[in-house]
């Protein structure tokens, strides 16, 4: 080959070096699930939130058409052995309402923006005419009286809830290995966890389950899945989307955000979902931007800090090489790269489950006692899974356990927080977003709870991989994860975005312009 061969750009790189590589080995490993697509319905499964939408408008499918599809899908590649992302499949229901919008559409009467598109919503955000199980046992028969805000503003906004779908049991982990509901399977690898906690919404978005999905991130529970499924997961800034009828961890760091199969279809959701919630006394009074107004432009001038101390420390090195060939695209488009530190990454886990676990505890109570007003954790506990009791255990005056004191929580909040709001401020000077990876690795295997594999050193599977996401979620500012590449055996690792509070359409427009120019996203056909 000559020099100018060897002097392969990424993007050339990733469309054929990477894409065969990962084809064969998904190919090899995964027996009926195969990479890429070719049949007409994979491709309408597949198809953007955003085409989907104009389709309808078009005439060119039907609100029943896709609510069938999706349905068809999930009955043959989903349930407790196959890919398992759904708790709850409300297909009479959703059947029932996609007559009603193709109805109204035959009229050219549209509700809104997402007039009949099917949507899935992670099992913590309350439906009135859905089950609402929190991924526990408990909850198994419960459904709320009332719908959750976004719920509200989905539906105002024409879209169908397809179902719920499954989740780490309360929120509290990253696998979606679930005790009573059986375990989400990545659709890339299905002896792979999804990530989590909202690994079924990422699984569901992934396998052309649904249109797009609506996940919950405490502390990467959206940018994790939607990682380890190649898919774009966005964090908005804390107080941006309201969180009336949601299943609290955490007031100080909980947020909603979509996991979609593009950054145009991410923009869409939280155009809808955006804005302020009586319910929420965190919720943001400020104007909602049109997002898909900013979707557009390059990254010429654009100006990008990379943060290598703390957040590229202890990587797997696929993840490592891919995240580094995304910051060189990103140069390669005009964006200007320098290397800076956030500060005080030091106290970020402490100050995180200091405030995360006092917190959950008066808000998981306070949901229980919807379900039964005299309820308490400690009444539940033993109903509870292994993880969850044992972290909720150490809240509510177990033997030998360790709470967390009073006065430490209010260090935390007070103190540690703004430390590390500080760092984030300092590392942002003179700079648009902070580029760093999603997680340290690719998706784990299914059972590996406890501890995981990197590169022939056992880490604790939970703290290895909220590393990267949980410190923005501790100083509420927005992230976005879009597909950066695959490793060696083709599983996808993400590329994680920063950007400051309330900058969710400059985080967009970077979003795009990467995805548009690398197209890195390949779709598993079931």
């Amino acid at each position: 080959m000559d020099e100018k061969g060897k002097e392969i750009n990424r993007r050339t790189f990733i469309k054929t070096t990477l894409a065969a590589g990962a084809g064969l080995a998904l190919t090899n490993s995964m027996g009926n699930l195969a990479w890429g697509g070719s049949s007409s319905e994979d491709a309408l499964a597949q198809s953007s939130l955003c085409d989907l939408a104009r389709m309808i408008r078009n005439g060119e499918t039907s609100s029943q058409e896709l609510v069938k599809l999706y349905l068809g899908r999930i009955q043959q590649f989903g349930g407790r052995k196959g890919i398992n992302a759904y708790i709850t499949v409300a297909g009479e229901e959703a059947l029932k309402q996609a007559e009603r919008l193709d109805n109204l559409t035959k009229q050219k009467k549209f509700k809104g923006p997402l007039h009949g598109i099917p949507i899935a919503v992670k099992d913590n955000l309350d439906t009135k005419d859905i089950r609402t199980t929190g991924g526990s046992k408990i909850l198994a028969s419960w459904v709320p009286p009332t719908n959750a805000h976004v719920i509200e503003k989905l539906q105002e906004a024409g879209a169908i809830i397809l179902g719920k779908t499954n989740m780490h049991e309360f929120a509290f982990g990253i696998t979606t290995n679930n005790p009573f509901y059986g375990p989400t399977r990545n659709p890339y690898d299905p002896s792979r966890i999804p990530g989590g906690s909202s690994g079924g919404s990422a699984a569901a978005a992934a396998s052309g389950f649904c249109a797009g999905a609506i996940g919950t991130d405490s502390g990467g529970s959206v940018r994790i899945p939607a990682s380890l499924c190649n898919l774009v997961g966005l964090k908005p800034t804390l107080g941006r989307v309201g969180r009336g009828g949601m299943m609290y961890l955490s007031f100080t760091r909980d947020v909603i955000g979509p996991l979609t199969r593009t950054v145009m279809d991410s923009a869409l959701l939280l155009k809808v979902m955006a804005g302020k919630d009586h319910r929420d006394p965190e919720s943001s009074t400020d104007p909602v931007p049109d997002y898909l107004s900013y979707v557009k432009g390059g990254l010429k001038g654009k100006r990008f800090g990379v943060p290598r101390k703390y957040f590229f420390e202890s990587i797997h090195s696929d993840t490592r090489k891919v995240v580094d060939e995304s910051i060189r695209e990103i140069q390669n488009m005009g964006g200007v790269v320098k290397e800076v530190e956030v500060k005080h990454m030091d106290i970020a886990t402490p100050t995180g489950f200091s405030i995360v676990l006092a917190e959950c505890i008066y808000l998981m109570e306070n949901y229980l006692k919807a379900f039964n007003p005299k309820a308490t954790i400690a009444e539940y506990l033993d109903q509870m899974g292994p993880d969850v009791k044992g972290v909720l255990g150490s809240q509510v005056g177990i033997p030998e356990s360790k709470p967390v004191p009073g006065y430490v929580y209010a260090k935390a909040v007070r103190e540690d927080r703004n430390k590390m709001i500080s760092g984030f401020e300092e590392a942002m000077l003179g700079v648009d977003a902070l580029l760093l990876p999603t997680t340290p690795l690719p998706a784990s295997k299914i059972g590996e709870d406890v501890e995981t594999d990197l590169e022939g050193k056992k880490v604790n599977t939970f703290m290895t991989f909220i590393k990267d996401c949980d410190p923005v979620s501790v100083v509420g500012y927005p992230a976005i994860t879009v597909p950066a590449g695959y490793s060696s055996t083709g599983l996808p690792i993400g590329l994680q975005i920063v950007a400051r509070p309330f900058e969710e359409p400059k985080l967009l427009q970077i979003a795009h312009a990467f995805e548009q120019t690398t197209k890195i996203r390949k779709s598993p056909t079931l």
